[in-house]
């Protein structure tokens, strides 16, 4: 999918356009992750998605065809630079909350598999002292039943 523009100053528009939802989308998923509510991104994240595939789409277009926006007057043109530093840094805040997220659910996981592996430790009767056998990293399938 592309975007569908008749010359320069409809493509800046529409850039701009889609620089701002996508920016606001990043603005709604960066609270929820802030607020600890991941849950609430799922509500609109074909959106997202769609979205951020359209901007990279574009800014690939434009990058390898810089004449797409040739001619663009200067206001268009300060619009547009506008937005896209505007855009960067709310992915920049985005991107702060999906790595705590990531490092917290990383913590919480490995905090549970080894508790489990500390409970499923096996003393070996025939080893030196009785000591357990340490197997390293279990499965978090408890019940070994998939």
């Amino acid at each position: 999918m592309a975007l569908a523009a008749a010359n320069a100053t409809e493509r800046a528009r529409q850039l701009i356009a889609l620089t701002t939802r996508l920016g606001e989308r990043l603005v709604s998923e960066t609270a929820s992750l802030q607020a600890r509510r991941p849950q609430d991104i799922l509500e609109g994240i074909e959106e997202t998605r769609n979205l951020s595939n359209l901007y990279r789409h574009e800014s690939m277009r434009i990058k390898t065809d810089p004449s797409l926006l040739e001619g663009l007057n200067p206001a268009d043109k300060k619009a547009l630079r506008e937005a896209t530093e505007l855009f960067q840094d709310r992915l920049h805040q985005y991107e702060l909350a999906v790595n705590a997220a990531k490092t917290i659910t990383e913590g919480i996981i490995s905090a549970v598999a080894d508790d489990l592996n500390s409970r499923r430790k096996q003393t070996s009767p025939y080893g030196a002292r009785g000591r357990t056998i340490d197997t390293g990293p279990q499965s978090l399938n408890f019940g070994k039943k998939a």
